[in-house]
């Protein structure tokens, strides 16, 4: 097994060096700011001794557990850190191993991961603190953080199997929508300000891996028995779930030999015209069989709006004090300005890398491979468009009394989003792509540009209206509704330009996409 592992870390370095795994410096690095920069804004280490002499070493330690155990449950469904092993069961059959070393190389490996080596190493460090500085038993607390460490890992391991499985199946992407709901509504509540919600949500989080390790690590005598009961029971349930999922055939997707070629697709693609039509026909058949796009899509409105219901409300009063009485506005303002990209941008930012195998295909095509990028992001401005009525009319009923200025800048601000993004869309896909499976369910399989670009986008609308509230509040007033039109154009018109020059610059980019998507560069 040490030998498995340490081929594993092998493979990992020679990934790491080439382009397509340097996304994991990046994020471990973005990490570690975001955490340092969350400790200080919390008062740091003073904040810790404070807690600790005023006898609130038990909320200190719900509160830094409980943030790394969702920290690290994001990070690994969301980008996908901690979910690849590298090896499979069908691989590690070709060592000498039984079923049950197997079964435990596999998740020693997984462990060995050096995402959940930085969470165990935060987690320790933070277990270490605690020791130093309160009157605490070190052998307990290192104890009760290994536990919650490894509950960590399979609560990971099951939600990224449990979606997989799920949006394997045609009406799963309509039943993710409930769990994701659910997990977004349960922190913003606990934000609330209404004392009762926040005392009923404590009674069921006093039941949780976090807080069953922070009543081990800082009480005293039943407390602790309390607290290594509930992990020792977390761990068992845990365990018995994982091995139940792992054990599941996979879902194998329903094929039909009854073919139409005169759907909702074609019929929107003959909108385009003979040239373009049939091409944007196919990329929006392409993006709708894809379970995770479904799933992806019908989150992207629901999962918006209720943020920026959350936000605007309580949230962002908490972390923008100074957003004034109209910050329903500006959260909303900033939130349609990606609505549109959430659900495309995977595809937006690696067009042809789902295609896999099937990329030299395009190359034989009767029309050059500019109109096939063309063409695939013209469905994808298409696709993401759709959702902007939408969610216009949401804000019109539910964003308080009409006013025509306001929907005028949400609009501006929604084609902006939409345009500027997928036309670094088009650049990402030419100078960073990446071949990737068709049919992930989970995890970041974007490559480091990739990941870039969508990030400075969801940054950018996010916090850019409030900061230019604060700075240049005249800029997002609804008297001057106007300023939106040149912003708006200017990224109708940046997009345009991208499309001319990345469609000319795609003729000499198709033997590299060709060597990356046939898995043949280095």
């Amino acid at each position: 097994m040490g030998q498995i592992v340490r081929l594993r870390y092998q493979l990992m370095w020679a990934k790491t060096r080439v382009r397509s795994g340097r996304i994991a410096l990046f994020l471990v690095g973005c990490l570690w700011l975001a955490t340092l920069a969350a400790l200080s804004g919390a008062g740091g280490i003073g904040a810790g001794i404070a807690a600790i002499r005023s006898g609130k070493a038990e909320l200190a330690a719900r509160v830094v557990l409980g943030g790394l155990y969702v920290e690290a449950l994001f990070a690994t469904v969301l980008l996908g850190f901690g979910l690849n092993t590298v090896f499979t069961d069908g691989q590690l059959r070709r060592y000498p191993l039984t079923t049950l070393e197997r079964h435990i190389a596999r998740h020693l490996i997984g462990l060995a991961d050096p995402f959940w080596l930085l969470i165990l190493a935060l987690e320790t460090g933070f277990a270490a603190g605690l020791s130093i500085l309160g009157d605490f038993n070190p052998l307990v607390v290192f104890s009760a953080v290994l536990l919650l460490f490894i509950s960590n890992y399979l609560m990971a391991r099951i939600v990224g199997l449990g979606i997989d499985r799920l949006v394997s199946r045609n009406a799963g992407s309509v039943f993710l929508v409930i769990p994701i709901l659910l997990v977004t509504i349960v922190p913003v509540s606990l934000m609330g300000n209404h004392q009762a919600h926040f005392a009923a949500w404590l009674q069921i989080l006093r039941w949780t891996p976090p807080f069953g390790a922070a009543a081990c690590i800082a009480t005293h005598g039943i407390g602790v028995v309390y607290g290594f009961g509930l992990l020792v029971g977390w761990l068992a349930g845990l365990a018995a779930a994982l091995d139940y999922l792992e054990q599941q055939p996979p879902v194998q997707a329903a094929q039909s030999g009854d073919f139409q070629w005169d759907n909702l697709f074609d019929r929107m693609g003959a909108s385009f015209g003979p040239r373009n039509g049939p091409l944007i026909a196919f990329w929006l058949r392409f993006y709708w069989r894809n379970h995770r796009f479904r799933a992806m899509y019908a989150l992207s409105l629901p999962v918006t709006a209720f943020l920026t219901y959350q936000f605007g409300n309580g949230l962002g009063k908490f972390l923008f004090p100074r957003m004034g009485a109209d910050s329903m506005f500006l959260v909303a303002l900033g939130a349609i300005f990606i609505v549109s990209f959430l659900a495309m941008s995977r595809f937006a930012a690696n067009q042809f890398g789902y295609t896999g195998g099937g990329f030299g295909r395009f190359l034989l095509l009767p029309v050059d491979l500019s109109a096939s990028l063309r063409a695939g992001s013209l469905a994808s401005m298409l696709a993401g468009g759709a959702l902007i009525p939408a969610a216009l009319l949401l804000w019109i009923g539910f964003g308080g009394p009409f006013d025509a200025r306001k929907s005028i800048m949400l609009l501006g601000s929604a084609v902006a989003g939409l345009c500027a993004q997928h036309a670094a869309g088009l650049w990402v896909t030419l100078y960073g792509p990446r071949k990737v499976s068709y049919n992930s369910a989970a995890g970041n399989d974007m490559s480091a540009l990739g990941n870039l670009a969508v990030m400075s986008g969801t940054l950018c609308g996010l916090f850019a209206p409030q900061v230019l509230a604060k700075r240049l509040p005249a800029a997002v007033s609804p008297e001057n509704w106007w300023i939106v039109a040149p912003v708006a154009g200017a990224a109708i018109f940046l997009y345009v330009l991208s499309l001319r020059a990345t469609g000319k610059l795609s003729a000499r980019k198709r033997e590299e996409l060709l060597a990356v998507l046939e898995g043949r560069a280095r």
